[in-house]
């Protein structure tokens, strides 16, 4: 699970710097203390803190359940980081900034 983590975050810290005008946060959406964790990110524009997107997942088995970013679909069994290198692919082919 760190691993994945990790990972998540190098990737987002990776959108950002490639990205300039974009940041990110990560918050825990919800816990039941019981092995059930959900994850929250939300990409904004940093200077008028609009959101841009936002990605909702299951930490432990890293399964996306949410995606709300422009015309980026999910799979149903669609892994977060798989989800977040499209999203960065998207970002390049549409040069948004």
């Amino acid at each position: 699970m760190l691993n994945i983590q990790s990972t998540i975050r190098n990737l987002l810290d990776k959108f950002s710097a490639d990205n300039e005008n974009f940041s990110w946060e990560m918050s825990c959406a919800y816990s039941d203390a019981m092995g059930t964790t959900i994850n929250q990110i939300t990409i904004f524009h940093r200077d008028s803190k609009t959101i841009i997107g936002i990605f909702t997942y299951h930490v432990e088995t890293g399964n996306v359940l949410c995606c709300m970013y422009d015309k980026l679909t999910k799979t149903p069994t669609e892994g977060i980081v798989d989800m977040l290198l499209d999203m960065m692919n998207y970002e390049k082919s549409n040069e948004r900034n």
